[in-house]
């Protein structure tokens, strides 16, 4: 326990990771299979050696950071270009907290209605106007002392993949709402029958001159196509993007689209920061997309691993009569304490509460094998990833499924 940071996690945390190799992170010397790799962040894994060559690279030609522009961010978005065609206009900032931040004052800059929708169930990082869950009647809620109750006031929640309850909630709002924000997939639940719910939420912006706002800092790259937009063919007015993209270096980027970029290029919008497009970051990130530009097999065979992670656990499940289930979008993987049919993270809460008790200690369970198993509940490989430790997981999360989850062990 650390007596002297406030982040979460470092207060009741007995946990400290100090290194992490592949697949494996070390703390006090114990190894143990991440299923994180960062929170998504780290798609060859943990100091890789193309990673370690990266960096030899920048400090053989005396890379710095410069608080300035620097052409280390220029070539950076002609490589992000690539993968994100329809950006018009890139903005780099320090986090993916920082990037929906923004993200919010161009809309403001747009639309100069007041409330901002938000989506049950996505994340959107330490931002004061979103800090808020919905109630049981889709109220705000309150995630953090600290707030305002103007930021309160203006924001109003709809329920992801329920497009008649959507529609009811929008139409009595409509004249007052500046944008919807949405994690298109959401990491609390990785559904894979979500489109006609973002087609329907693009129909509606575009008819009521709403922004809409794709936040894709997890999916962006690690989705079929290179992101959610792309591969259902939705157009959002603005993306924020992350993670992946920063090849292990802290990163934010927001993409406007052409249509949005023509609104506010005379417009006085502040962007900057002293990090925002750093050139360590820029150069990192710049060289892994190059890499996985050259490497494309790469995204598609985390996605096997995860297909076959997923499928191997669900026969399992399936066999055995347990109520449980593994949800799968390309690799984000999460395992849902339940096999009643869920379309959204209030859903998966009412059915998750009742249990808490047993995850709490299945996680447990995982740990004492040597298995980190992320606090969030999303599970990601990397390239590092390898099918024998892949194996080991499955076979012990099978024990742990049998010891806390079978008739006998629920209550």
């Amino acid at each position: 326990m650390s007596d002297l940071i406030l982040n979460e996690g470092y207060q009741k945390n007995k946990v400290f990771f100090e290194k992490g190799l592949k697949d494996k992170i070390t703390q006090n010397g114990k190894s143990y299979i991440d299923l994180s790799n960062s929170a998504g962040s780290l798609i060859l894994g943990h100091n890789s050696k193309t990673f370690r060559n990266i960096l030899k690279k920048y400090l053989k030609i005396n890379g710095s950071i410069f608080a300035h522009p620097n052409n280390f961010a220029v070539d950076y978005s002609k490589t992000i270009k690539k993968f994100f065609p329809s950006f018009e206009k890139i903005i780099f900032c320090n986090s993916g907290t920082e990037a929906v931040t923004k993200a919010l004052r161009i809309s403001r800059t747009l639309n100069k209605n007041e409330c901002i929708v938000s989506v049950a169930g996505s994340w959107h990082g330490s931002v004061d106007s979103l800090l808020f869950q919905p109630d049981a009647k889709f109220r705000p809620k309150f995630l953090s002392d600290g707030l305002s109750n103007n930021d309160k006031r203006k924001i109003i929640f709809i329920p992801y993949n329920n497009i008649e309850v959507s529609k009811k909630i929008l139409n009595k709002n409509k004249n007052k709402i500046n944008s919807i924000i949405i994690e298109p997939i959401q990491a609390c639940l990785p559904l894979n029958n979500s489109k006609l719910y973002l087609k329907f939420l693009e129909k509606f912006c575009n008819k009521n001159k709403i922004t809409l706002i794709f936040d894709e800092i997890i999916t962006g790259i690690r989705s079929q196509k290179n992101s959610v937009q792309q591969n259902y063919n939705i157009k959002p007015d603005i993306t924020t993007i992350g993670k992946i993209v920063g090849g292990g270096m802290p990163i934010g980027i927001i993409g406007i689209s052409k249509k949005v970029y023509k609104r506010i290029k005379e417009k006085k919008i502040f962007y900057g920061g002293t990090f925002s497009g750093n050139s360590i970051s820029s150069f990192v990130g710049n060289e892994i997309l190059k890499y996985l530009i050259r490497n494309k097999q790469i995204i598609k065979k985390i996605n096997k691993k995860s297909e076959y992670f997923q499928n191997n656990l669900n026969k399992f499940i399936l066999i055995n009569k347990m109520n449980l289930k593994i949800y799968r979008y390309s690799s984000i993987l999460r395992i849902v304490y339940t096999n009643n049919k869920i379309d959204n993270r209030i859903q998966r809460d009412f059915f998750e509460t009742k249990i808490s008790n047993k995850i709490y200690n299945f996680k447990k369970f995982l740990f004492r094998k040597r298995i980190y198993y992320p606090s969030n509940g999303i599970i990601f490989f990397s390239d590092s990833t390898s099918y024998k430790n892949i194996d080991y997981v499955i076979e012990n999360i099978k024990t742990g499924f049998k010891k806390y989850f079978t008739e006998n062990n629920r209550k």
